[in-house]
């Protein structure tokens, strides 16, 4: 069971466990949404983002396992993703914890509405998601907390796992 943890050249380790860590936590995301009935705000969109780029970038790290350069540097790139993910996580408690304002967009979402009408009959039938309120917690944890950790630990994944598992 040891020998599994000991370095040693499994190149595709990481950007597979990568993808697998994103598709997870998105799957995760839309189980909240569409079956827990907990509706995201706009900062709840935003966090998802860098799972769905992390998605992609793997898979093209995946296809370049033969350019071990190459798919080096994608899963450094993965890195910076998920450090720009923890500053949105970060900024999302911020806003959950009223230590600064949310942007504007908080309050609903953005229409493209052609007439006062449809704008009217558009808002009435959406909920206004608020980003400072908080839907979820587990011991007192929201949600975007854990992600602020969840993505700072990715990102240090990202930075170490190229010279572990992906160098000779």
């Amino acid at each position: 069971m040891f020998n599994l943890l000991r370095p040693r050249f499994i190149p595709a380790f990481p950007p597979l466990a990568l993808l697998l860590v994103s598709a997870g936590s998105i799957g995760f995301a839309f189980y909240a949404q569409y079956v827990q009935k907990l509706l995201p705000c706009v900062l709840c969109l935003y966090q998802r983002v860098p799972f769905y780029v992390v998605a992609g970038l793997s898979i093209i790290a995946l296809l370049l396992i033969r350019f071990p350069a190459a798919a080096r540097a994608v899963v450094y790139l993965c890195a910076a993703t998920f450090a720009v993910g923890t500053a949105i996580a970060f900024y999302h408690v911020g806003v959950q914890e009223l230590w600064w304002e949310g942007p504007a967009m908080c309050g609903g979402v953005q229409s493209g509405a052609a007439s006062v009408a449809d704008l009217k009959a558009q808002l009435m039938a959406q909920p206004i998601i608020r980003c400072d309120k908080i839907d979820w917690t587990l011991f007192g944890i929201t949600m975007p907390t854990v992600n602020v950790f969840f993505s700072a630990a990715l990102t240090v994944f990202c930075l170490i796992a190229p010279s572990r598992w992906m160098k000779k």
